[in-house]
Formats: structure tokens, C-alpha cells, sequence
């Protein structure tokens, strides 16, 4: 089953930082919370052993999916880890940049992470992605924002 969400207010030139982290986060919580269901009944391969691996999507999907197509971007990706990080009694969370869209037309560009208490994990690099992809998300220009449990930072 597909569910689609029409969410016009976010993710578009005219958005505001703030109700993109919020909707963006209120999306990962979901994900998390259907991987925690499925995997209270379903047994599979950890993330970086299941040999599913990185590549762009536009769709969110949870384990089962996930798993089933074999590759999938941040946002499957950091949720599956997380879900399994907590099923083994790891504090995590998920953290996330963004980039602002060029111009009126332009997207804006989200990385999802995962937050430990000690560090953070990048299950796409991990799983894939390539250095260019993943540098923009690592500028220091003012340009990246992050939303963590303390709030909204602008990067600088």
C-alpha cells in the first residue's frame, strides 16, 4: 500500500526552516516507529549486512520495502538503522542538514544521520553514497542547517 501526504506548506522556495524541520522530523519519527513494529515480529539481517546499499529515491519506505528493492537513500536508510539501533537498547536519534533551493524553482536538499551518544553515523555513506553527494551537506558557508533534540542551527 502506498499513503500519500499533499504537505504545501513545506519542502518548497517559499517554506519556512522551521515548519520544514518540523514536517521533516514528524516523517522520520513515523518511519522509525513502523520499523520498531515490524521488527517486533519480523527477523532480518542487520542494516550493513542485509546488502542493500545507497541510491537516490523519492519514495520513503520502511523495512520490508527497503529490503525488497535493495537500495534506498537517507531517509529508509537512518530510519532502518535507528529502529534497529533501539531494538538493541541504543539511544539514537534521527539528525538532519539541509540546503537551501536555488532560486524560486529550486528544492530544498535534506541528509538524514543518525545521533549516538557519542557520535553520528551516516548509514548512506556507509552504504554508498559518493563523496560529492555528501560533501554539500558538509559546507560551512551558512547555507546547511541542522535539526537536532536542542533545536534548529544554522551551520556557519
Amino acid at each position: 500500500m502506498e499513503i500519500t501526504f499533499n504537505l504545501p506548506h513545506v519542502f518548497n522556495p517559499k517554506a519556512s526552516s522551521v515548519d520544514n524541520a518540523y514536517a521533516l522530523r514528524a516523517l522520520l519519527d513515523c518511519m522509525i516507529e513502523l520499523n520498531l513494529a515490524y521488527l517486533q515480529s519480523h527477523s532480518v539481517p542487520a542494516l550493513y549486512q542485509s546488502g542493500v546499499r545507497y541510491g537516490r529515491t523519492k519514495i520513503w519506505e520502511p523495512i520490508p520495502a527497503l529490503y525488497a528493492r535493495r537500495y534506498g537513500d537517507c531517509k529508509s536508510l537512518a530510519t532502518a538503522k535507528i529502529a534497529q539501533l533501539r531494538m538493541a537498547g541504543v539511544r539514537c536519534e534521527p539528525v538532519f542538514r539541509w540546503i537551501k533551493p536555488d532560486g524560486p524553482k529550486g528544492a530544498t536538499d535534506f541528509h538524514i544521520l543518525v545521533q549516538t551518544r557519542t557520535k553520528y553515523l551516516d548509514p548512506s555513506k556507509r552504504l554508498g553514497m559518493g563523496k560529492n553527494e555528501n560533501d554539500k551537506f558538509h559546507m560551512t558557508d551558512g547555507s546547511v542547517m541542522s535539526w537536532d533534540a536542542s533545536g534548529i542551527h544554522e551551520l556557519r
